[in-house]
């Protein structure tokens, strides 16, 4: 699919991060079962981030007792028309979770690390004027109803999706000395001032942002980061990631590095990626493996 979704198991332990769309609850129940759920994360209210999410929370013989919720701003709502974003109350994350006796809480970059048996989550987006823009941009959407008494939102929305990607929450997480960072859907340059605020570098993982887009990945963050695995989610259809761009940056920082980069993915689309690229640059692509592995481990 589109989406992100991200099983991170650790002893008897799991970690949600995103639900993908909602036919992805299915693979998220497999994966989960028989561990528990410690902590789900929604980097944003993108559709192909909590589809299956709003599944999970929906399915009371899923054990969330032990569960802590977090997203970059719980208030927002996640009511949707078909697959577009909107912002409407409606049944938000945060009511459905409430009716499960639990609550979102909100995590940006000034969050204190969370530390679940071993495992260190350490925020690093979104800032909080990221999240401001984020919740202006939602008021441009919402009118004030006398006859209701609150707030109506409007049929046709002053949606920002650049905004909604890049307050996305991205966290670094690290347990017996391997580290991975997860980028949501955000953008290159937020990240990359981040990571020189953290003085964090060197990771064994990391997600690529926005399944490759050409748009959240740039070589000044391929330079900064030090890492040769690459996890792209997505299976190349709707939108066509990644971009035969991304790809080509990838590719120039291997071979700067002098290495091999490993590029996970989750559905088999080498022969895609490998085409497109030819089709872009006239080139044959090197110095990267593909490897179709829906479970990695480090």
């Amino acid at each position: 699919m589109t989406g992100d979704s991200f099983v991170i198991k650790w002893k008897e332990n799991n970690l949600l991060i995103d639900g993908g769309m909602p036919n992805t609850y299915g693979e998220i129940q497999r994966k989960v079962q028989g561990n528990n759920l410690r902590a789900v994360f929604v980097t944003h209210v993108d559709y192909d981030h909590i589809g299956g999410v709003i599944n999970l929370i929906k399915q009371p013989e899923i054990d969330i007792s032990n569960c802590t919720f977090f997203m970059n701003n719980p208030d927002l709502a996640s009511n949707y028309n078909g697959s577009e974003v909107r912002y409407e109350h409606g049944d938000t994350l945060q009511k459905m979770l409430q009716q499960r006796g639990t609550d979102f809480l909100p995590v940006t970059k000034d969050s204190a690390p969370i530390e679940i048996e071993g495992l260190k989550i350490t925020p690093i987006l979104p800032t909080q004027s990221l999240c401001q823009k984020l919740c202006d941009n939602w008021d441009l959407s919402r009118t004030w109803d006398e006859v209701k008494g609150d707030y109506d939102y409007l049929k046709s929305q002053k949606n920002n999706g650049d905004i909604i990607n890049k307050a996305s929450v991205c966290l670094i997480i690290e347990y017996a000395q391997k580290k991975v960072l997860m980028l949501g859907d955000s953008h290159a340059d937020d990240v990359k001032e981040s990571l020189k605020e953290f003085e964090e570098y060197k990771f064994d993982l990391v997600k690529l942002s926005h399944h490759g887009s050409k748009h959240n990945t740039n070589a000044g963050l391929l330079e900064l980061i030090d890492c040769n695995n690459y996890i792209i989610s997505t299976n190349s259809n709707k939108y066509e990631h990644p971009d035969p761009e991304t790809i080509k940056l990838l590719s120039n920082r291997a071979r700067e590095k002098g290495c091999e980069f490993n590029i996970y993915l989750n559905y088999p689309i080498e022969g895609i990626i490998r085409q497109r690229y030819m089709q872009k640059y006239n080139a044959e692509l090197d110095s990267l493996t593909f490897i179709f592995q829906q479970d990695v481990e480090l």
